[in-house]
């Protein structure tokens, strides 16, 4: 794939004006959602703030509660710890909450007994637009148009809209990741072809055929099979394929539409690589095929972009990236996890957490921060950072994790909604290692959607 992958450190002066069109374009409408002009007295919310934002005459004391471990951790607590040093009028305390899924019921109690932190860090695609709906959440769209120094145009567009429930800011992108393909270049090189990732769905498969014809791939210690295609029980990449097909899970509104022509192709296109072509395994999670992958039991592996340290350092092989294939239309789902301020506590408390926020996303500290995690930078400034365009020329798979931003897409309504996404998998296995008939099997997906669409708006 050396010929996808930019040697430039800048992105195309096209690609350039795309991201930064659509980042003021989408900025305008966040901060013409606060109402009123420029003119006239600020709110309460905003009161006091300076050309640098805000600052305390007494210390403001907040928690932030954080999820992910490892060098994730590590990038927050130092995040924190800088802040900290800087500002003698703000102290923040880390305290960790375990996984997302554990971090979330800890914040159902403690807003139901009146001590929930002040700042949090949620995921992007179910628990913030849960908390938002419930009124949990406090919105960003003043502190966005009023304070001048967050440079709040400059944040990836696709990002902010993620972060927009009901055509409110909840969320500040700080985690944040796409859907990539991977691939092994050493074996493309063993069978002969050029080192370029499938562009296409109908390439995947063309490539895929022939990798397996030429050998390439280490047996499955199980079985001695080989295979080279992940058919992975996945929503988020299935949410990818379906938009490249020009299909949807659902309308905004929640309701489902799986039953469209377009994700029946999917649903097919997907059953055939495992069941008629025989090129692609079946794996009950994401995570199987990314060890699959590592131990060269595979060619080709979809995961996040926040995986790609531990795919390259774990792999033995080259590793190319490329962005998620295409068919009628490209586009990405964003997930990740972003940064929350609560609803109810003091305002000088969610001024605080403003300001930490708005410190731990600046474009110096998304560059660190996505360095040292793999997460996306989550500002179209970091490109002409030259710290950053270093970074690119020696590291070009995390460029394509920066270029594939302009393809981002909020996910499907139906994704935010509890049980969803386990009905789709259960959908995807059913469908690749159950050998059901399509059409029954999202006949029977389009009927649980509704009931949880159902459930969710009573």
């Amino acid at each position: 794939m050396d010929s996808q992958i930019p040697t430039r450190a800048t992105a195309s002066p096209t690609r350039r004006r795309l991201l930064f069109t659509a980042a003021g374009g989408t900025s305008a409408l966040i901060l013409a959602a606060c109402g009123g002009s420029s003119g006239g007295a600020p709110s309460e919310a905003v009161a006091g703030i300076g050309p640098n934002g805000f600052t305390f005459k007494q210390p403001v004391a907040i928690t932030y509660w954080k999820s992910l471990e490892g060098p994730r951790h590590e990038a927050q607590v130092k995040l924190a710890d800088d802040f900290n040093k800087m500002r003698s009028d703000v102290k923040v305390t880390v305290e960790h909450v375990g996984t997302y899924d554990q971090a979330a019921p800890k914040l159902t109690a403690a807003l139901a007994g009146g001590t929930p932190p002040e700042t949090m860090l949620l995921t992007v695609d179910t628990y913030m637009p849960s908390f938002a709906r419930q009124g949990a959440l406090y919105p960003f769209d003043e502190f966005a148009k009023a304070d001048k120094s967050a440079q709040f145009n400059k944040y990836a567009p696709g990002f902010i809209k993620n972060g927009t429930i009901n055509g409110k800011l909840y969320q500040i992108p700080l985690a944040r990741s796409t859907p990539l393909l991977y691939f092994n270049k050493d074996m493309f090189k063993a069978a002969g072809m050029p080192e370029t990732a499938p562009d296409s769905w109908d390439q995947v498969l063309d490539i895929s055929m022939k990798l397996q014809r030429a050998g390439v791939v280490q047996p499955d210690n199980a079985d001695q099979s080989r295979f080279v295609f992940p058919a992975a029980a996945y929503w988020w990449t299935m949410q990818s394929m379906i938009w490249a097909y020009g299909g949807t899970l659902s309308d905004d509104k929640f309701n489902p539409t799986v039953t469209s022509p377009e994700v029946n192709q999917v649903f097919q296109w997907l059953q055939d690589i495992v069941q008629r072509h025989r090129v692609a395994r079946y794996y009950k999670t994401e995570g199987n095929s990314s060890t699959a992958f590592r131990a060269g039991q595979l060619a080709f592996y979809m995961g996040s972009t926040a995986n790609l340290t531990q795919i390259e350092e774990g792999t033995s092989s080259r590793v190319g990236t490329a962005f998620m294939p295409k068919q009628k239309a490209r586009n990405v789902p964003g997930g990740g996890s972003g940064m929350c301020i609560m609803k109810d506590i003091a305002p000088e408390k969610r001024q605080a957490g403003w300001e930490f926020i708005k410190f731990a996303t600046n474009t110096p500290n998304t560059i660190y921060f996505s360095q040292m995690t793999g997460y996306m930078v989550v500002r179209t400034d970091a490109e002409s950072n030259p710290d950053y365009q270093k970074f690119l020329k020696e590291h070009p798979n995390a460029k394509v994790t920066f270029d594939q931003m302009q393809y981002v897409r909020t996910g499907d309504s139906i994704s935010q909604l509890v049980g969803s996404t386990q009905a789709i998998e259960a959908a995807i296995t059913d469908v690749v290692s159950g050998n059901k008939a399509v059409k029954s099997v999202l006949e029977e997906l389009q009927r649980q959607l509704t009931n949880i669409a159902q459930d969710a708006k009573k």
